[in-house]
């Protein structure tokens, strides 16, 4: 069964690294269907539960369920759709919170995922979904960062802007979410400047922790200067100065940020879709009561049943001083390393960011490479398929 999994496991992997589904089905010797069923199948806070068989004999052979603990069920799916009465405002909707929830309530044996999903099917509160077609992509190994401990990976991501009935302000969402634990900071903020960037990354990571590495997109604030693009931006210079890499994704791939991406979708539908805020500070209030209710409240297969602050609770976190202030002082660059994931031109070429463009090798078209800069010796190294194949100079700009 391990190796039945694992193939799965490779699949699914190849084809999020953008893979096309021809080739992946041509070299595991696999029909298009199987593929897609996987895909289907694949939930990226249960990566191995999911990719499971699941037996088509009953989970409980001969079991009937009492009418109290299925009403049960059913009710909670209403009270977490309409997420109006207290404890069910931020709560999750699908049959595993559900079946989570019941076991705390001390059902038991508490009904199984499956047994839940088709109770609420049966009663028509799900809706069908309807599918949408998926680009084929060429074949292209990804340089997938490491994110298997906690806090060895953060995404951070900025939405906005929206704007509050009767007031034409601008507002933004900012998040970040370890990848591992998924614990999570967010916050609401009036501008997208770094400075506001800075100040919320600190105040998360005091109170997540300092990752090893944050992974953004390639938004100005976030990087720097366009005329100026080694001299480094003040989000850059303060992950440095904590020994945090900050890795930038592809331009123009946010899917390689899907997973914060999909916790700002979240965000829209428990806090923007549902409440009606008089102000910027009802809107923070309600940014903090979603990242408490997240945290303390949802319980994932991926953690084991555990909410993300139940996952942490044991381990030991490189913290941030209450102290610092380095996002309030002009920071030099002096040691650290910054990460681009780039994909190589036709001509051979990579562009870190404005227009900083580098010589690679013209036989690694369309192929991904990491950029990664080390800012002591100013050195810029090129790593394809975890292989260094080019050490370059990166001179810094003077500021």
């Amino acid at each position: 069964m391990g190796e039945v999994v694992a193939l799965r496991k490779q699949a699914v992997r190849r084809y999020l690294a953008g893979e096309s589904k021809r080739g992946i089905c041509r070299d595991l010797g696999k029909s298009p269907s199987w593929l897609d069923y996987w895909l289907e199948r694949y939930d990226p806070d249960d990566p191995d539960g999911s990719l499971q068989n699941r037996s088509s004999a009953p989970h409980e052979p001969h079991r009937k369920w009492s009418q109290e603990v299925i009403q049960l069920a059913l009710s909670s799916r209403r009270l977490r759709q309409e997420g109006k009465q207290p404890g069910y405002e931020y709560a999750l909707i699908g049959a595993e919170a559900i079946h989570f929830e019941l076991a705390a309530l001390g059902i038991d044996p508490v009904p199984p995922v499956r047994t839940i999903h088709h109770w609420i099917q049966q009663a028509g509160l799900i809706s069908r979904r309807v599918a949408t077609p998926k680009l084929e992509k060429e074949s292209k190994p990804y340089p997938t960062p490491k994110r298997d401990t906690i806090n060895a990976l953060h995404q951070l991501d900025l939405k906005g802007p929206f704007y509050l009935q009767g007031s034409s302000q601008k507002y933004y969402l900012l998040s970040v979410r370890d990848f591992h634990s998924k614990r999570l900071a967010i916050t609401a903020t009036m501008n997208r400047r770094a400075q506001a960037i800075v100040d919320f990354l600190v105040s998360a990571w005091q109170k997540l922790g300092l990752p090893d590495a944050l992974q953004m997109d390639n938004a100005l604030e976030l990087r720097g200067s366009n005329r100026y693009p080694r001299s480094l931006g003040k989000v850059v210079r303060v992950c440095l100065d904590l020994d945090v890499e900050p890795i930038f994704i592809p331009p123009n791939e946010p899917w390689r940020n899907g997973f914060i991406e999909n916790l700002i979708g979240l965000a829209q539908r428990l806090l923007l879709g549902k409440e009606q805020f008089e102000g910027f500070e009802g809107l923070l209030a309600g940014a903090r009561r979603l990242e408490k209710a997240i945290n303390g409240t949802h319980r994932l297969a991926a953690l084991g049943g555990k909410t993300p602050d139940e996952f942490v609770a044991e381990h030991e976190l490189r913290r941030l001083p209450a102290d610092y202030d380095g996002h309030r002082r002009d920071l030099k660059l002096e040691k650290g390393y910054i990460s681009f994931i780039r994909l190589v031109r036709k001509s051979g070429r990579i562009t870190t960011h404005a227009g900083d463009k580098f010589d690679i090798d013209p036989d690694l078209k369309w192929q991904y490479v990491l950029a990664r800069a080390d800012i002591k010796p100013q050195k810029l190294r090129i790593y394809h398929q975890g292989e260094l194949i080019k050490t370059l100079d990166y001179t810094l700009s003077p500021r």
